[in-house]
């Protein structure tokens, strides 16, 4: 097997992008490449139910252990499973509208729709010291958990500093909190613009 490109890493037996967001829905959004061609994506990474799982274990956003038990879940329920990774792709890219101010056809009320409907299944369970809130260990489990991330996302001020990559066919978001980031890597789109660059000044 050929080496795998510096924004790449071989999880589980499954390649997904590397986290270069610097949050976890930021790497999310960032599971498929080349957001400026949104009818198909040059590359998609989520491209089972299962890859899902491993990316948000690979994240952490659920542990290796509970990721474990969802993956045996799934394998005996594939149709559910199947339909909770096609609600997991569209909420991806409602999510891409809200956040580069995209938001058409109805994008905001289908996030936001996602995003209370996790809401309202998190259960409060006690704590050592006290309590904390918990969702159910199920195959909603996975979206659920991006999606309260991201209402923390629209609702906080890490919003204003979200930024879009301006490298050629990518597009991806990234969090930019001291305001001296361009790029959503310097390994890949920083890199291939220098090279532009360099060529560009050579001719």
């Amino acid at each position: 097997m050929s080496a795998l490109p510096s924004h790449l890493e071989l999880v589980q037996g499954v390649v997904l992008p590397k986290p270069v967001g610097a949050d976890p829905v930021l790497d999310f959004v960032n599971t498929r490449a080349d957001w400026t061609v949104r009818a198909r994506p040059r590359t998609e990474w989520l491209t089972s139910y299962e890859a899902f799982l491993i990316w948000t274990s690979y994240v952490g956003l659920l542990p290796p252990a509970t990721v474990f038990r969802l993956i045996e879940q799934a394998s005996g329920k594939p149709t559910e499973a199947a339909r909770r990774l096609h609600t997991a792709l569209e909420f991806r890219a409602d999510l891409y509208d809200v956040l580069t101010g995209q938001t058409t056809g109805g994008s905001f009320e289908g996030a936001a729709r996602v995003i209370e409907k996790a809401s309202g299944r998190r259960q409060l369970v006690p704590a050592d010291e006290g309590a904390s809130w918990e969702l159910p260990e199920d195959l909603a489990q996975p979206l659920d958990q991006v999606a309260l991330l991201a209402g923390e996302l629209f609702t906080g001020p890490s919003r204003a500093h979200v930024r879009l990559c301006p490298g050629e066919s990518c597009g991806w978001l990234f969090l930019d909190q001291r305001g001296r980031r361009r790029w959503c890597s310097m390994a890949t789109c920083g890199n291939r613009a220098k090279v532009r660059a360099h060529a560009a000044r050579v001719r």
